[in-house]
C-alpha cells in the first residue's frame, strides 16, 4: 500500500473510532477493576497460574491456536501475571517482540521481572489506561485478550485503541467466559457483564471482522479471532444524534435532503436474534442522524415507532427477556431510551403482547403500551404522520 493509501485508511478508522467511542462515556462496570489497581503479584500467580483455571490447564493448547509466527508483535492485553506473556515471548523468538499492556503498574514490574530472570529479552511492559490500551499506531501483528475483555469498562473507547494499534491484516484474539444462565456458575453471571453475543457485537463495531471460532480446546471459555482488514475505501459511518445506532455517511451534494416538519410512524414487526438490536430501532436511529448529518435537530421531525409481531419482545424489560432468550440483557433497551430522549415515541401493541403471552409486569419501563399496533398507526396518519412499516 502506498503512503498515500495509509494515510487514507488511518484517518477514515480515526473518523470511524472517534464516532463509536461517542457511544462510551460512562463505564459499563464501575468498580470491576478495583482490585487491580494496588494488586500483590504473588496472591495472584495463586488464582491465575493453577490447574483449576481452564485457561492455564490449557494453556499449550491455547498458544497453538493462537497461530503466532516467529518475528511477529504480540501485545498480551491485560496481561496479569505473564502466564501468556511469557508463553508468547517463547513462540515469536528473539527476532519477535512481546508488549505485556495492564492498568496494574505492579504486574507490569512482576513481568519484568520474571521475563528479565528467565532470559526472555524480547519482552516489554506497557501502563494502559481504562480507556485506552495506549499501543503506538499499527504496531501489533497480535492482540491477545484472556479473560480480560469484560473487564474492560469502556470496551468500545478501548478497542477503538486497539483497532488504531493493529498493523493491516492483525488479528485479535478474544478469549472469555461462556455466559450461558442456567448453564454458568453463579460466578460467571454476576461478574461478567454480558455473553459471547454481546462481546462479539463490540469488537465487530469496533471495526473488526470475525474470521475464526475454535471449538475444541475450551469448555469454559470460547476462543474467537477478529481480523482487521485493510481500507475498503468505504466512507465512516457517522452517529451525529444518536450515537452507537442507525449510522449513517455524508453525501455531499445530495438531492432530497431531509426537510424540517417531517411526521413518521415506523409499524415494526421485523424479527431479530435475542443478542441483536430491532431493525426497525436501527432505522428510526438511521433517519434521525441523517437529519442531525443535514444540519437539523432531532426537534425538527416526530417519530413513532410501534412494536408488534416478532418486535414486540424489544419492549421486554432485562428480568423477563433474560431467561426467555438466554442473553443477558435485551439489547434494545439501550437504544429505546436514546431515541426517546430524541423525542421519538415507542409503543408496543397490547394485543402482541396477550398473543406472545407476555404479561403486561413484563414491558420496560416507560414504554407505553398502546391499546394496537393498528390503532397507532391509523391516529398517527390521521395526525398527518407518513406510515413506514419494517416487516
Amino acid at each position: 500500500m502506498s503512503y498515500l493509501g495509509k494515510l487514507r485508511c488511518i484517518l477514515v478508522f480515526a473518523v470511524l473510532s472517534a464516532s463509536v467511542c461517542l457511544a462510551q462515556e460512562k463505564s459499563v462496570k464501575p468498580g470491576i477493576n478495583d482490585s487491580f489497581r494496588d494488586p500483590d503479584p504473588k496472591e495472584f500467580l495463586g488464582r491465575f497460574e493453577v490447574e483449576s483455571r481452564e485457561v492455564f490447564a490449557r494453556r499449550k493448547e491455547i498458544v497453538a491456536a493462537c497461530q503466532i509466527q516467529p518475528g511477529q508483535t504480540v501485545a498480551d492485553i491485560g496481561a496479569g501475571t505473564g502466564l501468556f506473556t511469557r508463553l508468547f515471548s517463547e513462540a515469536v523468538g528473539k527476532d519477535g517482540r512481546v508488549i505485556a499492556v495492564d492498568i496494574s503498574q505492579k504486574f507490569l514490574d512482576h513481568i519484568q521481572k520474571t521475563c528479565r530472570e528467565a532470559g526472555q529479552r524480547n519482552v516489554e511492559t506497557l501502563l494502559c489506561k481504562a480507556d485506552s490500551t495506549e499501543l503506538p499506531a499499527e504496531s501489533v501483528d497480535v492482540a491477545y485478550i484472556c479473560d480480560t475483555y469484560h473487564h474492560f469498562e469502556f470496551p468500545l473507547k478501548t478497542m477503538a485503541s486497539l483497532h488504531r494499534a493493529m498493523k493491516p491484516g492483525g488479528r485479535v484474539i478474544l478469549v472469555d467466559f461462556r455466559r450461558v444462565p442456567g448453564t454458568s456458575t453463579d460466578w460467571v453471571l454476576k461478574h461478567v457483564r454480558a455473553g459471547q453475543d454481546v462481546l462479539e457485537s463490540e469488537v465487530v463495531q469496533s471495526g473488526f471482522r470475525k474470521t475464526r471460532e475454535v471449538a475444541d480446546v475450551l469448555k469454559e471459555n470460547y476462543f474467537t479471532e477478529f481480523t482487521k482488514g485493510p481500507s475498503s475505501g468505504l466512507k465512516p459511518l457517522e452517529f451525529p444524534i444518536i450515537a452507537g445506532f442507525g449510522g449513517v455517511v455524508v453525501v455531499p451534494n445530495a438531492v432530497e435532503k431531509p426537510r424540517s416538519g417531517a411526521k413518521i410512524v415506523f409499524d415494526v414487526t421485523a424479527d431479530s436474534r435475542p443478542g441483536d438490536v430491532s431493525k426497525g430501532l436501527d432505522r428510526a436511529a438511521r433517519l434521525l442522524n441523517l437529519y442531525g448529518a443535514a444540519g437539523l435537530k432531532s426537534s425538527d421531525i416526530q417519530i413513532v415507532v410501534v412494536l408488534h409481531g416478532e418486535a414486540t419482545k424489544s419492549a421486554l424489560n432485562d428480568d423477563f427477556y433474560q431467561p426467555r432468550f438466554g442473553v443477558e440483557r435485551n439489547p434494545n433497551l439501550p437504544l429505546i431510551r436514546e431515541l426517546q430522549k430524541a423525542g421519538v415515541e415507542v409503543f408496543v401493541c397490547g394485543q402482541a403482547l396477550n398473543y406472545k403471552g407476555f404479561p403486561v409486569s413484563a414491558v420496560a419501563k416507560k414504554v407505553p403500551i398502546a391499546d394496537a399496533a393498528l390503532t397507532v398507526t391509523v391516529n398517527r396518519q390521521m395526525d398527518g404522520y407518513g406510515y413506514l412499516p419494517v416487516p
